[in-house]
């Protein structure tokens, strides 16, 4: 039976007061299958068994409701997920013959809370030389879990290197008895790396996304972002050198200029005579 396969496949962030589907995947013949269990925290949420009349027992499961007209052998279904039903869920399913069963892995589940506005960016100069650093500082909005900030120059990711993650504060704000909390972070952006033209001007985002990456085909739980734009003037780089005029090295001599010149060559050389005879 190494072929068989199952696996839980549901939401990983759930907006508070949302549902959520939870489907116990596999690929048992559907005659074959005999039992399917879901757990949360090992303890049980719904058994299915063939044949059985009811076919479904439910269990107590704390922050949610399960919804009975979704209800199938292999979904189900949880309404009005309060903070208590965050955590780890898993299904298992059975045959009867041969007798064999097999667990999923587990899959974490979060219920969460949105961020109600987007995140403050704060420049410390707005007006900048293309020599200089570019200096911000981000901070997101309330939310739980604590957003998770990126920074953007130009619309392209900014090396994590050149940014200072400063933690996550609580506030006095709460969403039904869950204590919110926001994030921090401040860049530091060289502009010497960018091909800059002049008198042109830079966009700086800042991210705020609940996780702080997207899962394949699934997205945020949670996204918002801010832009701010920043003028620099570019510095023109210093000449290498002077400009020096270049003169041809044979001297175009008027008529007068070149008997001027022979005289005074015929007088340095008499100077030059009467100097050794003394």
């Amino acid at each position: 039976m190494a072929e068989v396969w199952v696996e839980l496949r549901a939401p990983r962030f759930v907006v508070h007061r949302h549902n959520a589907v939870l489907r116990c995947e596999h690929n048992v013949d559907p005659d074959s299958l005999y039992k399917v269990v879901f757990f949360k925290n090992s303890q049980r949420l719904m058994k299915f068994v063939r044949g059985r009349d009811p076919p479904y027992e439910l269990y107590n499961i704390t922050g949610a409701e399960i919804n009975l007209n979704t209800l199938s052998p292999t979904s189900v279904t949880l309404d009005k997920l309060d903070f208590t039903a965050s955590g780890p869920y898993a299904c298992e399913i059975a045959l009867e013959t041969p007798l064999y069963s097999k667990v999923s892995k587990i899959h974490e589940l979060t219920v969460i809370v949105r961020q109600k506005f987007r995140p403050k960016i704060k420049i410390k100069h707005k007006k900048l030389l293309s020599n200089e650093y570019l200096e911000a500082t981000c901070q997101s909005a309330p939310a739980h879990p604590a957003p998770h900030l990126t920074w953007f120059i130009n619309h392209i990711k900014v090396d994590e290197r050149l940014t200072t993650p400063h933690g996550t504060v609580n506030v006095r704000r709460h969403h039904h008895g869950m204590p919110l909390s926001l994030t921090n972070s401040s860049l530091a952006f060289p502009l010497t790396s960018l091909q800059l033209h002049p008198n042109q001007t830079v966009d700086v985002t800042c991210l705020s996304t609940i996780p702080s990456y997207a899962s394949l085909g699934e997205g945020f739980a949670d996204v918002q972002n801010n832009t701010v734009t920043v003028n620099v003037v570019r510095i023109e780089p210093a000449p290498t050198q002077l400009p020096v005029k270049i003169v041809s090295s044979k001297l175009n001599l008027s008529p007068r200029c070149h008997v001027d010149h022979i005289l005074l060559s015929i007088v340095i050389i008499f100077a030059c005579y009467a100097n050794s005879l003394n």
